[in-house]
């Protein structure tokens, strides 16, 4: 079987986008940031950019098959506002285009739309167009998310610097627990686990705090893919190498309760998991001010857990670091039930 004949399945998600989507390597003088990070920003002649998001949840694929139709509708809108959040920007308009299987009841699709609905209004959306189809499986919503952001404050991957170090906000690995017990419920279920659930159906990305470090931080992403993945997308649009320091990763005292009733060492859930839509970004010492300026206007704890180093460019490195894999490809072949 030659390349072109083998499934896109074992291509792997970056390298099929490259394939696939990026042949075009000019960029038209009003966008200023276009394909390999967070949104796109695109100029239109004043103060601020366009952002653009795109991202889509899928059941089976995000979230569990006849999982909470609520929570599905809310994820849609949130992980748009993770990638907004990663680029400092304000969310404005959000295009929908609905998925729905013709078997749908009433009722689910109601749940669908009040879960949606609240998580636009939670973070001042309008929704102002899209398009409905109706389709024999699986329910699916693509959520396109527009925002503004002045461009000399965007927050891009590409620009931390050696000597920088490396925060992120909020803490790790618990979304993947949750799902790991939305999918196995212990026998003795422990009131903590409700909110490791609650971080996988409903994550709430720090939107205030990525708006008060633009223009402070250096570079940012969000941890979508698992933190080890979507770090060595930062390292690599960056040009650097990233050291971490796995025993700084903040882990939620509910993350200290599973790991205690199960046995597991949560390191690999912190590292790899995904769906936290936490923010990591690098920043120097003269962004110390503005980081803390804005971790107490908005309520948000970060965390530093590495350094920007000039060698090893595009690695992410450090006790207890896989050298390669680590979080989520939707290309890989492999099975997922969420994230």
């Amino acid at each position: 079987m030659t390349d072109r004949e083998a499934p896109i399945g074992s291509a792997g998600e970056f390298a099929l986008i490259e394939e696939l989507f990026h042949r075009d390597r000019s960029r038209p003088a009003d966008v200023h940031a276009g394909i390999g990070d967070d949104a796109a920003l695109l100029a239109h002649g004043g103060e601020e950019d366009w952002v653009a998001a795109v991202d889509t949840v899928e059941e089976g694929v995000h979230a569990l098959p006849g999982g909470d139709a609520a929570a599905l509708g809310w994820k849609a809108v949130a992980v748009n506002v993770s990638d907004l959040a990663a680029m400092g920007a304000r969310p404005r308009h959000a295009l929908l285009a609905a998925s729905l299987p013709r078997d749908l009841s009433r009722e689910r699709a109601g749940r669908l739309a009040d879960g949606l609905h609240e998580a636009l209004a939670a973070w001042g959306i309008a929704l102002v167009g899209g398009d409905t189809v109706a389709t024999p499986g699986p329910l699916a919503l693509s959520l396109t998310l527009l925002g503004r952001v002045a461009p000399e404050r965007a927050l891009r991957r590409d620009g931390a610097r050696p000597g920088d170090t490396v925060y992120v906000t909020g803490t790790l690995g618990d979304a993947a627990a949750g799902l790991e017990l939305l999918r196995g419920p212990p026998t003795d279920w422990l009131p903590a686990y409700d909110l490791l659930v609650e971080r996988h159906l409903r994550p709430r990305p720090p939107l205030a705090y990525g708006q008060g470090i633009a223009g402070v931080a250096s570079a940012a992403i969000d941890v979508s893919d698992g933190l080890l993945a979507d770090l060595r997308h930062l390292a690599a649009a960056s040009g650097v190498g990233i050291e971490l320091d796995t025993a700084r990763l903040p882990l939620s005292a509910p993350m200290g309760e599973w790991s205690w009733a199960t046995g597991r060492d949560p390191l690999p859930l912190a590292l790899s998991g995904g769906e936290d839509f936490e923010l990591v970004f690098a920043a120097g010492e003269e962004a110390f001010e503005g980081i803390h300026r804005a971790k107490y206007e908005s309520d948000t704890r970060f965390t530093p857990i590495g350094r920007v180093v000039a060698d090893r460019p595009g690695e992410v490195f450090g006790e207890g670091v896989p050298g390669e894999g680590g979080g989520y490809d939707h290309f890989p072949g492999e099975e997922r039930g969420g994230a």
